[in-house]
């Protein structure tokens, strides 16, 4: 058996905090919360640290990694998930392409970049670079616009965009197109 290289650390608040063990040290220099912003379901670990200028709230990821300006730190998978192998560093625009297909209620299609063009009648797959909005094609199925999608996802954003799980059975109701 191998040795567990992480740990949780308990907040105040008795939330529990997933950690590599090699930031323990570290990390208990501070007393940290959980954030629950309103405009998000997605909880941060802050802490307040003091700085020359003053006292200043840091985010768990950001004090772990000290990423370079511009770029923020998330973790990829569980929200109190903080060890090493977890976070991820990127900019918020690379961020909203590893992110799934909001839920909406009138959404055509299940999948992300794509919908129903009621026009030409075919599935549209479109994908954003840089607050553009590209046209990737039209297509038969909703299937292969996803597919194209996933595509253009990859070689635009590289290997942690975004990627439509076609195939699957989606458990959201949609009305059916021809």
């Amino acid at each position: 058996m191998s040795e567990v290289d992480w740990t949780y650390i308990v907040l105040k608040d008795g939330s529990k905090v997933k950690i590599s063990k090699k930031d323990l040290k570290k990390v208990k220099k501070h007393t940290w919360r959980v954030l629950r912003r309103k405009n998000s379901n997605r909880p941060s670990v802050v802490a307040t640290i003091s700085t020359t200028d003053g006292p200043r709230q840091i985010t768990l990821g950001k004090y772990l990694l000290n990423p370079p300006k511009g770029k923020l730190v998330y973790p990829r998978r569980g929200d109190l998930d903080y060890r090493r192998n977890n976070l991820i560093v990127c900019t918020m625009a690379e961020r909203q392409q590893m992110l799934p297909k909001r839920v909406q209620q009138e959404s055509s299609s299940q999948y992300k970049g794509v919908f129903w063009d009621n026009t030409r009648r075919k599935w549209r797959a479109d994908i954003y670079i840089d607050g553009k909005c590209h046209l990737v094609g039209l297509f038969g199925s909703e299937d292969k616009a996803a597919l194209a999608y996933n595509k253009a996802a990859k070689e635009n954003f590289g290997n942690m965009a975004y990627q439509n799980q076609v195939g699957r059975k989606n458990t959201r109701r949609r009305a059916d197109r021809k």
